[in-house]
């Protein structure tokens, strides 16, 4: 019998983080337990009132929740685990020895620092805490060759000790099209309109879609701007081609991503860019920014822009909502590059990661 693989995972953010990060941490750990019958998980950092929460969720993905253990009591000590993973860009209380794998989806908070005086000593804390986890890691699992790149200019982290794991998309819930002209009417969503996905931060680029629209709102007064996202207000006294909704369900979302005409994804800094990935898995024409991971992602199925020419963004998405053809092109296009990503691949690779880091650390069950 194949001895059991230890691997323990800090997951103190598990049962509350759906998208962002939890979206790929949800993705990977079933994905995992089944592509690996002698894994073992530890999860550490939890709340004892979410155990149950969290293995439902992983029974309802199929995977065996009985190799999936909890580590409570931090005042105890690290669990003992062949290979401790930190999935949430740091590993701020890693044992000192064994083998640690961080997870960065990118290094913004260092290559784009708050410039306001008063987030002086925030700036600082997170230098402080990617520079220590650069230092203890054993790997570092980087989601798209973009940040690989940065991990290694910003943090100095040798190449040789990062190893991509890029996302997917072929996991989005797909509910029924019955469903999404009720949601789109409940969301005060009318055709034809335009999609953003995100939060508002300053890398988002959001600036560039409200110069966009001005233009495109004298050709095309009908076509919308509809941002989804988390925000911290809502503007009351919107212009009359923006819809701002905030945090959307999943189920909304793709609602959403089917009714929209084009994803516009102007952002100027991601890590990886899901929301490209996943409106081309639903058929919708991406256009986006060319910078950081995006061209990566979005590979040939994109129409690009500079992430400063509004001029350039709104007259690409005029031609998008007029020209059927074009539409029906990209719509293709989408469909095949976001096949080319795959979370088992994502899986299987994590999964060798795990094992030379395990090798590289020199043991096999740290204290």
């Amino acid at each position: 019998m194949t001895s059991p693989f230890v691997v323990a995972v800090e997951a103190s953010r598990l049962a509350r983080e759906l998208r962002g990060i939890g979206r790929e941490v949800w993705a990977l750990l079933p994905r995992l337990l089944r592509q690996r019958p002698e894994l073992r998980l530890v999860l550490t950092g939890t709340r004892a009132r979410d155990e149950s929460v969290i293995v439902r969720r992983l029974e309802a993905q199929g995977a065996p929740a009985g190799h999936v253990s909890f580590h409570h009591a931090p005042r105890l000590g690290h669990p003992r685990a062949d290979v401790h993973w930190y999935p949430w860009n740091v590993s701020a209380g890693a044992p000192k020895r064994g083998a640690v794998v961080v997870t960065m989806n990118d290094v913004a908070p260092l290559a784009l620092p708050d410039p306001r005086r008063r987030k002086f000593l925030k700036n600082l804390r997170w230098r402080r805490r990617f520079g220590a986890t650069a230092t203890r890691a054993t790997l570092v699992l980087a989601i798209s060759e973009f940040t690989r790149d940065e991990i290694h200019r910003v943090l100095g982290v040798p190449l040789d000790r990062i190893r991509v794991t890029l996302l997917a998309a072929d996991d989005l819930p797909v509910p029924p099209t019955r469903r999404d002209a009720e949601a789109l009417a409940r969301l005060g969503v009318r055709a034809p309109y335009l999609l953003a996905v995100g939060a508002a931060d300053r890398r988002k680029n959001l600036a560039l879609l409200e110069r966009a629209m001005a233009r495109l709102a004298f050709t095309h007064p009908d076509v919308t701007l509809v941002l989804a996202g988390p925000r911290r207000g809502i503007d009351a006294a919107e212009p009359a081609w923006r819809r701002t909704l905030g945090f959307v369900s999943d189920d909304d979302l793709v609602s959403l991503y089917r009714g929209a005409r084009a994803l516009l994804a102007p952002s100027s800094y991601e890590g990886f860019g899901l929301p490209v990935l996943e409106a081309m898995r639903l058929g919708t024409p991406v256009i986006c920014a060319r910078a950081s991971s995006l061209p990566e992602v979005a590979g040939d199925a994109a129409a690009y822009v500079h992430p400063d020419d509004d001029e350039a963004l709104a007259a690409i998405a005029a031609r998008v909502v007029e020209d059927d053809a074009l539409h029906a092109r990209m719509r293709a296009a989408g469909l095949a590059q976001s096949a080319r990503f795959s979370w088992e691949d994502t899986a299987r690779r994590t999964l060798d990661a795990f094992d030379e880091a395990a090798t590289m650390a020199g043991s096999s069950a740290p204290a």
